[in-house]
């Protein structure tokens, strides 16, 4: 049986489905909504009928937290990680669960935990030398929603590594997480999403206190439609984020990626850089805004972008912002670089016995090899399970 308050916010976020639209305002004039919201409304309330507990886990790499079609089980647990099933939360730590993520915003936050199947509360208490690897893994026949959260809380001072992967193998992935980070803590934070033909949702919360950092890479790869938005919530004095993405769109697949830089805290710092491929008849689209808030003063923001056209037929865009509230910052910066094959390089390396596609494949494996060599040491094993699950996808499209 469900917990009083989580009961009582499923409920909340029922009523407010029918009432709000999934976005309130166009993107650009020459594209609607760079998301298909369209395409999630074809996923079904999930039902018993339509979810079953059965399926494989993603088994790359060994997980410490799992949470399968919506049911949560523990693997490999490092010591000083205390993780609870959302169902047996109380009311004290219910009520830290969705506290940084308004159900108001939009109909896919509200239909996400209207229905929401599972997830944990993870507790992070003192520095672990191993990544805690958390999965979200969806594998079901039919087209239905699975929502899955979880909240984080780091401990202060704590170090710590944390890979989310989240694996569409069927269904409608809907997953949300709120990163709670402590005074002088440490987070390295690998975000991995995995695309199928079916839509799915992801949001993304870390919130920073007091002199803590947070270094984050992401990698999406493909969807049909991957909506996928990260914010970083700068609210601790001298706390800092260094970001890197990579997304890669290939076949028909369609991604907007979102990053949000937020600063609310004296003196922080954000850089955030994102990658983007496009081959095939992919959509990629990769949007952020740095915002220094009036009261971030001397704070610095760095946000970039670089999305790379590989043929005729496939789109990719990048939409840098800055909005700055105080005239006293260290800096804000932002730049954006879309690129398509330089037709003499292409010749050049023609003549060299290399054929087009082939040129395609070197410009996407130099991208992703920018990537992965950039990860933290903490993840050396996900960089080789990274480098193999990069090749392979890349290799059937």
């Amino acid at each position: 049986m469900s917990a009083k308050w989580l009961v009582e916010l499923r409920e909340r976020a029922r009523e407010l489905v029918p009432k709000i639209p999934y976005q309130q305002i166009r993107d650009s004039p020459s594209v609607k909504y760079y998301t298909d919201w369209n395409a999630f409304e074809r996923c079904a309330d999930p039902n018993p009928a339509m979810i079953t507990r059965a399926g494989p886990v993603f088994d790359l790499v060994e997980p410490g937290v799992a949470v399968v079609n919506g049911y949560l089980s523990l693997g490999k647990v490092p010591s000083g990680v205390r993780v609870l099933d959302l169902e047996d939360l109380g009311d004290e730590y219910g009520s830290l669960v969705f506290k940084s993520i308004d159900i108001n915003e939009s109909k896919a936050l509200a239909r996400h935990v209207a229905n929401l199947l599972g997830g944990a509360y993870v507790e992070i208490a003192e520095s672990i030398d191993e990544p805690l690897r958390i999965i979200v893994n969806t594998n079901t026949n039919s087209q239905v929603l699975i929502p899955t959260h979880y909240t984080i809380a780091v401990n202060d001072g704590v170090r710590a590594s944390l890979g989310l992967y989240i694996v569409n193998n069927g269904g409608c992935p809907s997953t949300t997480a709120e990163v709670y980070l402590g005074k002088g803590s440490l987070l390295n934070l690998l975000v991995i999403s995995m695309g199928d033909s079916t839509p799915e949702f992801t949001m993304l919360r870390v919130i920073t206190n007091e002199n803590s950092s947070v270094v984050a890479r992401s990698l999406l790869i493909g969807g049909s439609m991957n909506h996928h938005r990260e914010d970083y919530l700068l609210q601790g004095v001298g706390s800092r984020l260094n970001h890197l993405g990579l997304e890669v769109g290939v076949g028909s697949s369609r991604i907007d990626y979102q990053v949000n830089a937020m600063h609310l805290g004296e003196g922080s710092s954000s850089y955030s850089r994102v990658l983007g491929v496009a081959r095939d008849r992919s959509f990629v689209i990769h949007r952020a805004l740095g915002r220094i808030f009036e009261r971030a003063r001397w704070s610095d923001t760095n946000i970039e972008g670089k999305v790379f056209v590989l043929n005729e037929g496939a789109y990719a865009a990048s939409v840098p912002v800055i909005m700055v509230d105080t005239g006293d910052v260290n800096g804000a910066r932002h730049s954006a670089a879309d690129a398509s094959l330089d037709e003499d390089q292409v010749n050049y390396l023609r003549l060299r016995g290399f054929g087009k596609d082939e040129v395609i494949d070197l410009v996407l494996y130099e991208v992703a090899a920018q990537f992965l060599d950039s990860l933290p040491e903490d993840f050396k094993l996900d960089r080789e399970v990274l480098r193999r699950l990069l090749m392979s996808r890349l290799g059937q499209s």
